[in-house]
């Protein structure tokens, strides 16, 4: 039988072996895909298995612990709240409008007096930055928020005061919201800010003196929000600006405690001796000058000299300083 007759079979049985091939392949793929997606399914089955027999969160024990920390946090909070009662200021009450302005005027003088007992210049306009009401009067249901910046910044300049600057250069107070008719906003504060601008001239320790001095007030917590230091010296300084004070003549050795000179007391006996010297001894003094003489001058100690010039330069300060008024702290919600 030629090749022609048995085409069709030859064919028939290629594709039918073909065919079945893809199939056995596709039948081990599948199988392949069924094992794993069945593992997949058969873990999750286990996890949730697990977690359905495990405590939902929160256990008993967790919620014991939650309610203690937020239990020792309110403790925390308390306890601040009550660190800063010194400071609050929250029942302010008001005064008669020419009374304040009085008030300003002898605020003024006293703040005067304390700086001129310190050789402070002073600018002729310095009311503690309530130069307006030395000319108008405030407004009645304002007082007892302005007595309570006066009251303020009487103390803060009695500080500044004592570290003893050169010149007060300039004080702005900013302005009450209410001065100008508006309503502060105050929803949600823990205190209230009021902002004074003070400039002045002088050496560095009376800026390291009057920074140190802020936190020393009993009833009044001043925070420093800005500050700008300015160097009145161009140029750095030198030995020569050394200013050092003259030693004072030390005292020989042996020397009479009642005093020495001309004058000086001795006992009788010790006249005639100390009217000789002793062998020997004018020559020794002798020797011993001609030493002193011969030594050479012992070289400047240039550590010393910097403690002399370093701080010394006048300087400028800019510093803006926030009086923090403490309101009536609000109830914590329950535990």
């Amino acid at each position: 039988m030629s090749f022609q007759d048995q085409k069709f079979p030859i064919v028939l049985g290629t594709i039918t072996a073909l065919a079945t091939g893809g199939m056995l392949y596709w039948g081990m793929k599948s199988g392949s895909a069924y094992e794993t997606a069945k593992a997949d399914y058969d873990s999750a089955v286990s996890d949730i298995s697990r977690l359905n027999r495990e405590a939902i969160p929160p256990t008993e024990d967790n919620r014991r612990g939650i309610e203690k920390s937020v239990s020792d946090f309110r403790g925390e909070v308390e306890k601040l709240q009550k660190a800063f009662d010194v400071y609050r200021a929250t029942k302010l009450e008001g005064m008669d409008p020419t009374a304040f302005q009085e008030k300003v005027l002898a605020s003024t003088k006293a703040a005067k007096a304390k700086f001129e007992q310190t050789q402070t210049e002073v600018p002729e306009a310095f009311y503690l930055g309530f130069t307006e009401y030395t000319e108008k009067l405030p407004q009645a249901n304002q007082t007892g928020l302005l007595d309570y910046q006066l009251t303020a910044y009487e103390e803060l300049f009695a500080k500044l005061a004592e570290a003893a600057p050169v010149k007060i250069l300039n004080v702005h107070r900013e302005p009450l919201p209410e001065e100008s008719g508006k309503a502060p906003n105050l929803e949600g504060a823990a205190y209230r800010t009021h902002s004074i601008e003070i400039s002045f001239s002088g050496r560095e320790d009376t800026l390291r003196q009057f920074m140190a001095s802020l936190d020393d007030s009993e009833k009044h917590f001043f925070v420093v929000r800005s500050l700008r230091v300015i160097n009145e010296r161009g140029t750095a300084p030198n030995a020569k600006d050394a200013r050092f004070e003259q030693p004072k003549e030390a005292k020989a050795a042996g020397d009479n405690p009642f005093g020495g000179g001309d004058n000086a007391f001795v006992f009788p006996e010790e006249e005639e001796d100390d009217a000789k010297p002793a062998d020997g001894e004018e020559e020794a003094d002798e020797e011993a000058a001609e030493e002193e003489e011969e030594a050479p001058a012992a070289p400047a100690d240039s550590g010393e000299i910097l403690k002399q010039v370093l701080g010394s330069e006048t300087i400028r300060v800019f510093l803006r300083i926030d009086l923090l008024q403490f309101l009536e702290p609000r109830a914590l919600p329950k535990a």
